[in-house]
This record gives structure tokens, C-alpha cells and sequence, in this order.
């Protein structure tokens, strides 16, 4: 039977055609989006034949080798829906550039010196986490500070742009799962492009010529690959996420479990976020360890608590973290100096996360018990390489060897955040054990159960 199989024309399962090379001069092609050439009704995309009127959904296309590559590169192109990816990218950093302009004026009116040095396109690549480089000279000496603003809070900019883009020239755009992947990989490499312009276009250069700062020239420039990498992610999960139905969930696996995995990690933050502001509420005094007490105060306590909920969801996967250059990590939270309540407040987060990785293996036992492809490894996989990209975001690094506006050299740097390889190696093996464990024991058979918990 296995001898005979690479002669079949048709999946034995799904009935969709295996050997679309009819000969070297024809072959079959599906219809745009599994449109009826006939009566042009819609159908899905595992059909091969018209639900309403029976016409085939393939036709024969002849093959030009004379075309050769421009061919292969042209039929790629057509599975991207171009004009929508142009205008979703074009008008999310439209409609950022508008938010910029509103921030700066804020900042003009609290930080007047500080107003006058920026421009709304810097904000766009502050927005997107972008790495700064500043350097400094004068008469005296020279030095240079690299910094990484990772804030997530400021990520709401890009995304709230994204959304309402997507929502515009987006939403109603798809009609399969892949689609949804190329135009959100679409939408990332344009709206990538763009900021990585940009970034190169907000270089400045500002010289001093009064009498105290006489002859001190500042340079500073945004890292283009950085913002790129980080615009090309930031876009194409955004358009992923808000595009990627519940219909799509039995078309193609890998882009399922990839969503799976975003949920769990927005999940596991969103309750960490909603378990330290309760916390914070009746006690502030775990803020004192990490230095960062002074800074809280009705305008700054969201920004904080929002960094912070990056960093316990970190640990509670396992990844060791650094907070206002104190490292901290589950084989050493025992024997560290942190009050008794602090390290409670550590334990509950473990706990917190392991509970959610453990319901999430019932889940995936549930969804895909029959399935040959080993769910666990993969969906350990995407969360591993998610969670790597959230150390990424999430640093905050502020180094150099000069204090630019006040001249004083110092060796130092400020850091909080977690390291990104250890993030991906970590997360991986806390997932994969985890949800293993989960997966072996949910020993249920219940059809009535929600299929779609987590």
C-alpha cells in the first residue's frame, strides 16, 4: 500500500490533489481564494469542487519555461494581496506620526530643552524600541552611551496603529489561513522598511555655541536593523493576531499552535499584571529592593508594573532576570537577600505560570489527540522563540562612558530585563517539560468539553 502511494493523484484523507504537474507543459492551479469560475461562489479551501454548482476548482495552466524565474516570482507576488499590505503599513505610520506629534507637544510643555531636540520621528523609533546611540565631544573629551528604552507601555503606539490600519484595509482580506500569514508577513516587511527609512532619515547632529557649552557637538542616531527587526515583528503579530480566526484552526497546525503560544504568553502577562497591581494597592514595600519606589506616583506606577509583569512572567518560566542590576532566578531565590514577602511574591508567579503551562498540555491533548505530529515539541518551539522576543522588548540597557549633557565620565550602566538566548533556551525546556506533563496527564474523553480553553 505504501508503494503505491506516491502514484496517487489524491490524498486518501482529504481528497486534495497531491500531484498538481499534470506533465513538464501543464499543470493544475486553484483558483484565486477558491473561486467558482462558474456560478463564483467562495468555498473553502480544502474544496476541490464547487459546494453549489460541482465545477472543478482547478484549471490546467500551462507551464513557459521561458518565463523561468520571473514566472516562480510573479505567482508568489499573487498570493500577496499587495495594495492592502501597502495601504495597512502606509497608514499605521500615518496614524503613529499623528500620535508622535501629540506626545511631543506633551513633552514640550513639561520638558521644554528636551521638546526642542526632538522630532516626531524620533518618537516613532523611541515607540518602537528602537537602540540609540549617542556620542559627545568637546574640547575636554569624548564618549558615547548606547541606550534601549525597552518599555513595553510604549508599544501601544505601533500596535494601536497596526489595529485600527488592519481593521480599515485588512480585516476582510482573507480568506484562509495562509493568507493571513503572507499578508501579515507582508504588512511586517513593509511597515519594517519604512521605519528603517526613517531611522536612517533622524539622525541629527547639534552643536553648542554658548558660553558654558562652547565647542560641544552631540550625535545621535537610531540603529537601523534594530527598528527594522523590531518594526518587521511588532507588524506582523499585530496583523497576525487580529486576523487569525477560530474558522482557520483546522487548515494548518503550525499557524495555529504559533497563535496558541501568543495567547498563553499574553495570558500568563495579563494575570501577572493584574496580580502586582493588587499587590502594589496594599503594599509597595517590595518596589524599595529593586530601587524603584521613588519613581512611583500616579502618572508612572501603570509603567512600572507593566515592565515588572514582563519580568515575573520571565522568571516564572524559569529565565533568570535583571532588575535595576540585581540578578535574580529560580536556583537562586532561596539564598538571595530579598525580604520574605518578596520572594513570596516570586514563588506565586512560578506557580502562577506552571498552572497555565500545565492546563495548556490538557488543552493540546485534547485538541490534537490524534495527531501524528508531535504538538508538544512544536508548540514549545513558537513559545521559546516568542519568549525570546519579549526579552528582546522588554531590555532596558542605558550604558557608556560619558555623561553627555553634564561632561562627568563614569563607567556604569543601568540594566533590567532578561537575556535573550537564556530566554529561548529556558522557556523551552520549562514548556516542553510542562506541557508534556500536562499532555500525559489529561486522561479525559469528553466531546462536551470546550475545545478552545486557553
Amino acid at each position: 500500500m505504501e508503494e503505491n502511494s506516491k502514484y496517487e493523484n489524491y490524498n486518501s484523507k482529504t481528497g486534495s490533489i497531491i500531484k498538481k504537474s499534470i506533465n513538464k507543459n501543464f499543470r493544475l492551479k486553484k483558483n484565486v481564494y477558491n473561486t467558482c469560475s462558474k456560478c463564483e461562489n467562495e468555498n473553502e479551501e480544502k474544496d476541490n469542487y464547487c459546494r453549489i454548482c460541482g465545477n472543478s476548482l482547478n484549471n490546467i495552466e500551462k507551464i513557459n519555461i521561458r518565463e523561468g524565474k520571473n514566472k516562480n516570482i510573479k505567482s508568489i507576488l499573487e498570493q500577496f494581496n499587495l495594495s492592502s499590505i501597502i495601504k495597512t503599513s502606509i497608514s499605521s505610520i500615518a496614524i503613529l506620526f499623528i500620535m508622535s506629534i501629540i506626545f511631543k507637544a506633551i513633552v514640550s510643555i513639561g520638558f521644554d530643552d528636551l521638546g526642542n531636540f526632538i522630532n516626531p520621528i524620533h518618537i516613532i523609533m523611541g515607540l518602537n524600541l528602537g537602540y540609540l546611540d549617542v556620542s559627545s565631544s568637546n574640547m575636554l573629551g569624548s564618549g558615547a552611551i548606547t541606550a534601549h528604552l525597552g518599555l513595553l507601555l510604549f508599544l501601544l503606539g505601533p500596535i494601536i496603529s497596526l489595529l485600527l490600519s488592519n481593521i480599515l484595509f485588512m480585516k476582510n482580506k482573507n480568506k484562509s489561513s495562509k493568507d493571513v500569514f503572507l499578508n501579515s508577513l507582508g504588512v511586517g516587511v513593509v511597515y519594517g522598511i519604512i521605519v528603517f527609512i526613517l531611522s536612517i532619515l533622524s539622525r541629527m547632529r547639534i552643536s553648542f555655541n554658548d558660553m558654558i557649552q562652547y565647542g560641544m557637538a552631540v550625535e545621535a542616531s537610531y540603529r537601523p536593523i534594530s527598528v527594522f527587526l523590531n518594526g518587521f515583528i511588532i507588524a506582523f503579530l499585530t496583523t497576525y493576531i487580529l486576523n487569525f480566526k477560530k474558522k482557520y484552526n483546522s487548515e494548518n497546525m503550525h499557524l495555529t499552535l504559533l497563535k496558541k503560544a501568543l495567547v498563553i504568553i499574553a495570558t500568563g502577562y495579563i494575570i501577572t499584571f493584574v496580580v502586582l497591581t493588587g499587590i502594589t494597592i496594599n503594599d509597595r514595600s517590595y518596589l524599595y529592593e529593586f530601587g524603584m519606589y521613588s519613581y512611583v506616583d500616579q502618572i508612572s506606577i501603570g509603567l512600572i508594573l507593566s515592565q515588572l509583569s514582563a519580568y515575573m512572567w520571565g522568571f516564572a518560566n524559569f529565565i533568570p532576570v535583571t532588575i535595576s542590576n540585581t540578578s535574580i532566578s529560580a536556583f537562586s531565590l532561596v539564598i538571595s537577600d530579598l525580604f520574605l514577602d518578596t520572594k513570596l511574591i516570586f514563588a506565586v508567579m512560578m506557580a502562577l505560570g506552571s498552572l497555565i503551562i500545565l492546563l495548556n498540555g490538557c488543552s493540546l491533548k485534547r485538541k490534537y489527540k490524534d495527531s501524528k505530529v508531535n504538538v508538544v515539541l512544536m508548540f514549545s518551539v513558537y513559545y521559546a522563540i516568542l519568549m525570546g522576543i519579549l526579552a528582546l522588548f522588554s531590555s532596558v540597557i542605558i550604558g557608556g562612558n560619558l555623561s553627555v549633557f553634564e561632561m562627568n565620565n563614569y563607567q556604569g550602566s543601568i540594566v533590567l530585563g532578561m537575556p535573550v538566548l537564556g530566554a529561548v533556551i529556558s522557556s523551552f525546556i520549562y514548556s516542553f517539560a510542562l506541557t508534556s506533563i500536562g499532555h500525559k496527564l489529561y486522561v479525559f474523553d469528553d466531546n462536551n468539553i470546550d475545545e478552545n480553553i486557553l
